[in-house]
């Protein structure tokens, strides 16, 4: 077999076994964003590393914003999935929460000490002005949303109250050590936070059920 139809089967197959334009628009953004920050990257740069035209990005996504919002429901529905695997042969309320600190503990060194995407990315757009900044705020908040309620569903039914309020504090508890890991880029504040919370769980106070 000739050398130059060798090169073009090559060629051919890794076109075929290439991600899909939407795959590569998201895997760039997804590298980018969470390295470098979100409004300082531009649609050239994504565009660039995705090896994708402009108007596959506008065809696919329709703006840029609109792609921040993909990057975000995209990181949401993976942390979900691995906060499910990680827990799913667990029994205990207690253990599954302490899971949102344990994953925590794991992935900082790897994210260099970056702390929560969805927090960076709601910094960054403190006073949203357009309908597609809320929506990027609003990406970040479904995630803290959920968060939220799947402590409390745990708690609710650990305790046998309502229990919204102490998924607050413990919320509270991993935010200050995701910020603290980040200031000293090292994890002992988070291990720290993960102590105080199995602390409040092993005694909850009794006017909780209040």
């Amino acid at each position: 077999m000739a050398a130059g139809t060798v090169r073009k089967k090559t060629t051919s197959t890794r076109r075929r076994n290439r991600p899909s334009p939407r795959q590569r628009l998201l895997d760039s953004a997804t590298n980018l964003f969470t390295t470098e920050g979100i409004r300082v990257i531009g649609i050239d740069r994504i565009l660039r590393e995705a090896d994708v035209a402009k108007a596959s990005l506008y065809s696919l996504f329709g703006s840029k914003d609109a792609l921040v919002i993909a990057y975000l429901e995209n990181l949401d529905e993976e942390y979900r999935a691995r906060w499910a695997g990680y827990t799913k042969e667990m029994t205990d309320a207690e253990d599954k929460i302490l899971a949102f600190f344990d994953l925590s503990i794991a992935d900082e060194p790897d994210k260099e000490f970056r702390g929560s995407h969805f927090q960076n990315a709601s910094n960054e757009y403190p006073r949203p002005e357009t309908e597609s900044e809320h929506g990027i705020v609003a990406a970040c908040r479904e995630h803290r949303t959920w968060m939220h309620q799947t402590m409390t569903d745990l708690l609710t039914a650990k305790n046998g109250y309502p229990s919204a309020t102490q998924a607050n504090q413990l919320l509270i508890f991993l935010d200050g050590g995701l910020a603290g890991a980040r200031f000293v880029r090292d994890v002992s504040p988070l291990r720290t936070a993960r102590d105080l919370a199995r602390q409040m769980l092993s005694a909850p106070p009794a006017d909780y059920s209040i």
